[in-house]
């Protein structure tokens, strides 16, 4: 038997447990998101500022209700993100044991987490990034031009690293999984299925 299930479910555990604590971080502060832009905003008021610089504070004001406003769609995708997470670690902890049913469960783990992921580029590309972006833009029109027109590059950019991110980051390993496990011969590595 090829050692090929128990280094994936390895991998697995460990890449489901570190998007555990990831999202879950994300998903402890989110209720305090308003607070702490508040609290940054007004200590970016009393700084000093020359005349015709944007007020930071402001916009930090801003975004905080933003934030209040998106916080929908920051529980939707975090729990989404986590229940990925949790089922990665138990799909794990099947191909670390060399389950029979292991295989089955990877190949519809990974495929789930392949249909998913356009669905997260697109509340992150087409609705979140816009309501921040037009905060930015907000405060870009208190800008000198080159300083405003280097931003609105900056913006534009965001949506593109927004959505290479999430492939380069999350696509490779359900493919892999996919890739490895799903083969037919992956059958062999794994243990029997047991009679009940």
């Amino acid at each position: 038997m090829r050692k090929t299930p128990v280094v994936m479910g390895v991998l697995a555990m460990v890449f489901g447990g570190l998007q555990v604590l990831m999202t879950g971080v994300s998903l402890l502060s989110a209720p305090f998101s308003k607070q702490m832009m508040g609290s940054m905003g007004k200590a970016f008021s009393n700084l000093p500022r020359k005349p015709g610089d944007p007020d930071v504070g402001t916009m930090m004001d801003q975004m905080a209700k933003v934030a209040e406003e998106l916080k929908l769609y920051t529980y939707l995708t975090g729990f989404g993100m986590l229940a990925f997470a949790i089922a990665l670690i138990i799909v794990g902890y099947l191909l670390y044991k060399r389950r029979a049913q292991s295989r089955k469960l990877t190949v519809t783990w990974a495929i789930a987490a392949l249909v998913y992921l356009p669905i997260q580029i697109w509340v992150h590309a087409m609705i979140i990034l816009p309501r921040t972006q037009a905060v930015t833009q907000q405060m870009l029109n208190g800008m000198d031009k080159g300083a405003s027109q280097f931003m609105q590059g900056m913006s534009s950019v965001q949506n593109i690293g927004t959505v290479i991110f999430y492939v380069v980051f999350y696509a490779p390993f359900p493919i892999l999984l996919l890739w490895l496990i799903g083969r037919q011969s992956a059958k062999n590595d794994l243990l029997p299925a047991q009679m009940t």
